[in-house]
C-alpha cells in the first residue's frame, strides 16, 4: 500500500472556479489513536507462536514493529479518507446551495410544459437553469446529474438532459432525499440508493428552493413561510474517492469501502484492485455491514476486529462519520493471515 504522504499527493488539491471554492488538504500529521481492541494482542500473540525457536528477540520485536507500522499505515489511510468524503460532500452542499439563490434557479417559468413525454420540460425550455445545472457538472466530477423538481416531488428539468429523459417516472415523492429535504426544511443528504439517473451506486444532495429574493441559507428557518420553488438536487456517486483508490497499490484482497448507516455502499476499492482477479478468496463484506454489531460500531469511533467473513479471518477497520443525520463509515478489510505475514 501507498504511504499516506502518497495518497495526499495524488489528492492535493480539488478546486472549482465561477463561483470561487477552493479545497486544499494539507496533512501535516495524523495522530494514531484507534481502539485496537484484540486486534494488536492477537498479532503479537500470533507472531509469537509462529516464531521459531531460531528467531531471536529482536528479529520478532522487529516483525512487531512492522505489523504495528503496517496497522497504523491503516489507520491513517482511513482517518484521511474520511475527512476526504466529508470534504466532497461538503464542497457539493455549498456549491447547490450557493447556486440555489440564483433568480434562474428560483424561476419556473415553465412549469406547465412538466410532461412524462419528457420527464419534466423539453430539453429546450428554461435554458438558464439547465446552463447553470451543466456549470455544476462540469466543475465537480462528483455529481452524475442535477434536477429541480416541483415542491410536489415532479421533476421540472435535469442536466444532462439525455438522464432527464429516460427517467422511469415523473414523480420522486417516496424517496429519501425528498421526505428528508421536506421534513427538515434545510439542505438534506440521503441515504445511498441506486439512481435511476445514472444507474449506480448514490446519494442525493436536496436543497429547498424559495422564490426570488428569500434567500436559502444552510440551517435559516427564516424562509419557511415564504412560497416554496422546489428542490434542487444533485445526485453524485463520489466518483473522486473512486478515481483515488484506483491510483492506490492494494494487497491482494485488500479492501476499502464508503457505506452509509444502512450498510450500502457508495465506493469500493475491490473492482479497482487488480490483485484481486483470479483470486479464490472473497472477501463479501455487505452482510458484515448490515449487522446490528455494525451499526453499533458506526455510533462510536474508530475500531478494529477481526471478524470471519465467508470462511476467511479478516481484520476489519471501521472509521464513522456523520453525513447530515446519517453516519456514514469508512471500512478496511485485509485477509488477518496477509497482515500477519508480510
Amino acid at each position: 500500500m501507498q504511504s499516506v504522504g502518497d495518497l495526499h499527493k495524488a489528492v492535493k488539491c480539488h478546486y472549482m472556479e465561477g463561483t470561487v471554492i477552493v479545497i486544499s488538504i494539507s496533512i501535516l500529521f495524523f495522530p494514531v489513536v484507534v481502539t485496537k481492541m484484540v486486534t494488536i494482542y492477537a498479532l503479537n500473540q500470533e507472531t509469537n507462536q509462529s516464531s521459531s525457536s531460531s528467531l531471536t528477540a529482536g528479529m520478532i520485536q522487529a516483525k512487531q514493529e512492522q505489523q504495528q507500522y503496517l496497522l497504523d499505515s491503516n489507520v491513517n489511510m482511513v482517518k484521511l479518507l474520511t475527512d476526504m468524503v466529508e470534504n466532497r460532500l461538503h464542497v457539493a452542499s455549498l456549491l447547490l446551495e450557493i447556486t440555489s439563490v440564483d433568480p434562474a434557479v428560483q424561476k419556473t417559468p415553465f412549469a406547465t410544459s412538466i410532461s412524462k413525454v419528457y420527464m419534466g420540460i423539453p430539453g429546450n425550455l428554461d435554458l438558464q437553469k439547465r446552463k447553470i445545472a451543466q456549470d455544476i457538472l462540469s466543475k465537480d466530477k462528483d455529481f452524475g446529474s442535477v434536477y429541480f423538481t416541483m415542491p410536489n416531488g415532479n421533476i421540472y428539468m435535469g442536466e444532462p438532459y439525455s438522464h432527464q429523459k429516460q427517467l422511469p417516472g415523473l414523480n420522486y415523492a417516496d424517496r429519501d432525499w425528498y421526505k428528508g429535504v421536506t421534513a427538515l426544511n434545510i439542505t438534506y443528504i440521503s441515504a445511498v440508493f441506486i439512481s435511476a439517473s445514472i444507474h449506480a451506486p448514490a446519494t442525493a444532495i436536496a436543497v429547498p428552493v424559495y422564490s426570488i429574493g428569500a434567500g436559502n441559507i444552510r440551517g435559516s428557518n427564516t424562509v419557511s413561510a415564504t412560497p416554496l420553488s422546489g428542490y434542487w438536487v444533485g445526485i453524485l456517486d463520489l466518483r473522486s474517492i473512486d478515481e483515488i483508490l484506483k491510483k492506490l497499490n492494494f494487497a491482494q484482497n485488500e479492501r476499502i469501502l464508503v457505506v452509509d448507516d444502512n450498510g450500502t455502499v457508495i465506493v469500493d476499492s475491490y473492482d479497482n484492485n487488480t490483485q484481486n482477479k483470479n483470486t479464490t478468496i472473497i472477501t463479501g463484506i455487505k452482510p458484515i455491514v448490515q449487522t446490528k454489531d455494525f451499526k453499533n460500531i458506526l455510533n462510536g469511533n474508530v475500531a478494529s476486529r477481526i471478524e470471519v467473513i465467508n470462511g476467511i479471518k479478516m481484520f476489519v477497520m471501521y472509521e464513522p462519520f456523520k453525513v447530515g443525520t446519517h453516519t456514514w463509515g469508512i471500512v478496511l478489510t485485509e485477509p488477518y493471515y496477509q497482515l500477519v505475514h508480510q
